[in-house]
């Protein structure tokens, strides 16, 4: 399987916030935007609305973007391939879940629920 480099939709040079990290399985219990950059690293914000552009920044590409659960566990429960920004395809989150498993995630098998186009 091809990696694909996926252009943000919206073109505007955001700066990333500052709140964008890192994932951890520390990352407190909740939801979350993604995006993991062609670096291989994902970092997460916490979820809202057209958030995903800020989590990189700069109009960077990514390999992989939509949203994740993280349970009191630092366990990702849920895990998907929506953001309008990336528009990613349902195989992206081959590409996530090695990253995240690469940084210390713990996937639950029913986490990932990939969206079709």
């Amino acid at each position: 399987m091809p990696v694909t480099a996926y252009a943000p939709q919206d073109t505007e040079r955001y700066r990333r916030r500052e709140n964008s990290v890192l994932f951890s399985p520390d990352l407190e219990a909740g939801d979350y935007v993604f995006v993991q950059g062609c670096n291989g690293e994902i970092r997460v914000l916490p979820d809202g609305c057209h958030v995903h552009p800020y989590v990189l920044g700069r109009a960077l590409p990514a390999m992989a973007a939509g949203e994740l659960t993280v349970d009191e566990n630092g366990h990702v429960v849920r895990l998907n391939n929506m953001s309008g920004t990336f528009q990613c395809r349902a195989d992206c989150l081959f590409a996530a879940v090695g990253g995240l498993a690469m940084q210390g995630g713990t996937i639950r098998p029913e986490a990932v629920c990939p969206i079709e186009e």
